[in-house]
């Protein structure tokens, strides 16, 4: 007799990295972004941004040694994103000794004003995305600043009846915004920020990334 199964399809693998040594940094990080801001007046235009400084999406390119550290924090945050995601194919291949190309395409920091947020939309054109919390007033929590993910299957798209409960209740799942946390999820995630607001600027790193083996 064969054993009844229900199987959990599809489960979306969300990643939440700390640094360590973000306080060591974080000033030098700022004083960056500022200076940038001082360069660079005009803010990039977007049809999901309110009431905020968002830069040119090649920050990567930049020369900061502080930015360089969280780049590369978050380029293994990536990585092991990657080897999670991937495991039972990394446990089948023979070679044990592979190396990895972390591709970081775009990157950019963004510097919310009071109230400033992000409308949902998803990053196309690469397999993960991420966003890094440089700075966040102690009043952040899940209803000021938070970053939220809308779950990948529409409302309405199923039944109003007892059986797809669970599938039209919690259209969303939220991640405080701390100092030095490194969130990490697939690219096709619709997600955005909620409005923040504290006294204290918003400001975050995010990122979008592909890693493929090179030998």
């Amino acid at each position: 007799m064969k054993e009844n199964k229900i199987y959990p399809l599809f489960p979306i693998l969300v990643g939440e990295f700390y640094n360590q040594d973000h306080q060591k940094i974080k000033q030098e990080l700022i004083k960056f972004f500022q200076q940038y801001e001082n360069e660079n007046k005009d803010s990039r235009k977007s049809v999901e941004n309110y009431n905020l400084f968002e830069s040119k999406y090649n920050l990567h390119q930049e020369k900061n040694d502080a930015l360089s550290k969280i780049l590369n924090f978050i380029a293994q945050g990536f990585l092991s994103m990657s080897n999670s995601i991937n495991k039972k194919y990394l446990d089948k291949m023979e070679n044990k000794n592979l190396k990895f190309d972390i591709k970081i395409k775009d990157s950019w920091f963004i510097r919310y004003n009071k109230g400033g947020a992000v409308m949902p939309h998803d990053h196309g054109n690469c397999s993960m995305s991420c966003v890094y919390y440089v700075q966040v007033g102690e009043d952040a929590n899940l209803d000021n600043g938070s970053t939220y993910f809308l779950r990948p299957y529409i409302r309405g798209s199923t039944h109003n009846d007892f059986g797809g409960t669970r599938y039209n209740e919690g259209g969303a799942s939220l991640f405080k915004a701390e100092e030095g946390k490194l969130v990490i999820w697939p690219s096709f995630l619709m997600h955005g920020s909620k409005p923040y607001l504290g006294d204290k600027d918003r400001i975050i790193i995010s990122a979008n990334a592909d890693v493929n083996i090179t030998n």
